[in-house]
């Protein structure tokens, strides 16, 4: 692993969002989801594209707080515009699993 600098990981933007859509992307060659996400009236709505299948269903993300990261370029995956980078832990034994806010938080808050 290496070290970073604190200013380094101050210059990651990354923000609490809330899931209000989920449908499975028919282009992905790995299964993935295009996630809409609301991050308040300031930032508004951004689209994702997330590799979330083997562990949830559409349904299970809706209403979900996750952290992401805001500010890097967007990237063409599978025909989508992904703006957002939804934050999970990837294991061998557990697959990906959501970095989520276990309470409501106000859409848009910083993770500091």
């Amino acid at each position: 692993m290496s070290l970073i600098e604190f200013g380094d990981f101050q210059k990651v933007e990354m923000r609490v969002g809330k899931i209000i859509a989920a449908e499975i992307n028919p282009k992905a060659k790995i299964p993935a989801y295009i996630v809409k996400l609301d991050f308040g009236a300031e930032i508004g709505h951004k689209i994702s594209s997330a590799q979330l299948t083997q562990h949830y269903q559409p349904n299970d993300l809706i209403d979900r707080y996750v952290v992401c990261v805001m500010n890097f370029p967007p990237k063409r995956v599978a025909g989508i515009k992904s703006e957002v980078l939804i934050l999970a832990a990837v294991s061998d034994s557990c697959g990906t699993r959501l970095l989520f806010v276990d309470e409501p938080i106000e859409l848009g808050s910083v993770i500091a």
